[in-house]
C-alpha cells in the first residue's frame, strides 16, 4: 500500500469519483501524513469519517490503537477491507453519516475517541452539530472542510462570518485552523479551496454545559440568527411574544448580569452574551 499512490491504488481497484457523493480523493501523502499527526496528538483512538481509499487511513494505523473507519461506497469498503482488514486495530463499518448513530458508534470506537475525516460539504453541518452534542464522550477532532466553513467557524462577533456555526461550535470547542489546502491536493480538484482545522472540547469548569443548558442555548441562537439583520428587540418581540414593556422589563434583569444591548444585532453578540439571554429565556419560560 505504501509503495502505491492514492490514485494508482484506486486505479487498482477500478474506482473513480462519484460525482453525486462529493468524492474528492485526498491524494498527497505529506499532507495526509501531517493530519494524522494533529489526530494521534489528541488521542489514540479514531473514529475516521469517510474514509474513502484509505490515504488518512494507513498512517492512523501506524500508530493509532485503534482505528473504526465509517464508508458508506460499497467499492471503497471492499478496498479498505482487503487492504487493511488483517491488521488488529482496523474496524470498518459501512454506514452513511447522514444516518449514523453517533453515540453508538463512538462507544464502538474505543474510550474517548477522536473524530477525523475530509467532510462532505453538504454533510458538514450535520457532523459538526453531530460533535457538539458528543463533546464528553470524544477527545476533539481533525476536519478537512471547505474553507469558507472553517473561516465561519473559527469567526469573532462583529464580523459578517459570526453567526450559528461559530456561536454554536465555539462555546464548547477550542477551534483553530491547523492549514489551508489547495484543491491540488484532490482528485478531482475541487472548485475551492480548503482547510484542516482542530476542535478540542473546552475543559474549563465555567465552559462547561449540562444537556438541557446546551440543548436551550443552541436553539435560541438559532432562534436569533434566523434573522440576523433585526434587533434583539425585535426578535424578542417576534419570536418570543414580548410586549414592549416586556422586552423593557427582560432588558433590565439582564443588565444586572451583563451590559448586553437589545439595539444590537444577533452577529454583534458574544457567546456569553448568548449563554446570558438564552439562560433568562428559560427561566422566564419556567415562571
Amino acid at each position: 500500500m505504501e509503495q502505491r499512490s492514492q490514485q494508482a491504488l484506486l486505479r487498482d481497484y477500478g474506482i473513480k469519483p462519484v460525482k453525486r457523493r462529493g468524492q474528492n480523493f485526498l491524494v498527497d501523502g505529506n499532507l495526509a501524513r501531517s493530519i494524522a499527526r494533529d489526530t494521534l496528538a489528541l488521542g489514540t483512538c479514531v473514529l475516521e469519517l469517510g474514509a474513502g481509499g484509505g490515504a488518512l487511513t494507513i498512517h492512523l494505523l501506524a500508530a493509532a490503537k485503534m482505528v473504526l473507519c465509517v464508508e458508506v461506497d460499497r467499492n471503497l469498503c471492499a478496498l479498505l477491507q482487503s487492504e487493511f482488514g488483517e491488521r488488529a486495530n482496523f474496524q470498518l463499518m459501512e454506514a452513511d453519516l447522514a444516518k449514523l448513530d453517533w453515540f453508538a458508534t463512538v462507544a464502538a470506537t474505543g474510550e474517548r475517541p477522536v473524530i477525523a475525516g475530509n467532510l462532505p460539504y453538504v454533510l458538514t453541518s450535520k457532523v459538526l452539530f453531530a460533535l457538539a452534542d458528543l463533546r464528553a464522550v470524544t477527545s476533539g477532532a481533525v476536519f478537512m472542510v471547505q474553507k469558507e466553513v472553517a473561516e465561519r467557524m473559527i469567526a469573532t462577533p462583529g464580523g459578517k462570518d459570526f453567526g450559528i456555526l461559530a456561536a454554536i461550535m465555539g462555546a464548547v470547542f477550542d477551534l483553530r485552523i491547523i492549514r489551508t489546502v489547495p484543491s491540488s491536493v484532490f482528485w478531482p480538484k475541487p472548485d475551492v479551496a480548503s482547510a484542516i482545522v482542530s476542535l478540542v472540547p473546552k475543559s474549563r469548569p465555567e465552559d462547561l454545559w449540562s444537556d438541557d443548558e446546551f440543548a436551550n442555548y443552541r436553539q435560541t441562537v438559532k432562534t436569533l440568527f434566523g434573522q440576523r439583520r433585526k434587533t434583539l428587540r425585535n426578535q424578542l418581540r417576534h419570536h418570543y411574544d414580548m410586549s414592549g414593556e416586556a422586552v423593557d422589563a427582560f432588558g433590565a434583569k439582564l443588565a444586572i448580569d451583563s451590559t448586553i444591548d437589545l439595539e444590537r444585532r444577533p452577529e454583534q453578540c458574544s457567546i456569553a452574551d448568548f449563554r446570558l439571554i438564552a439562560a433568562a429565556l428559560a427561566a422566564r419560560g419556567n415562571s
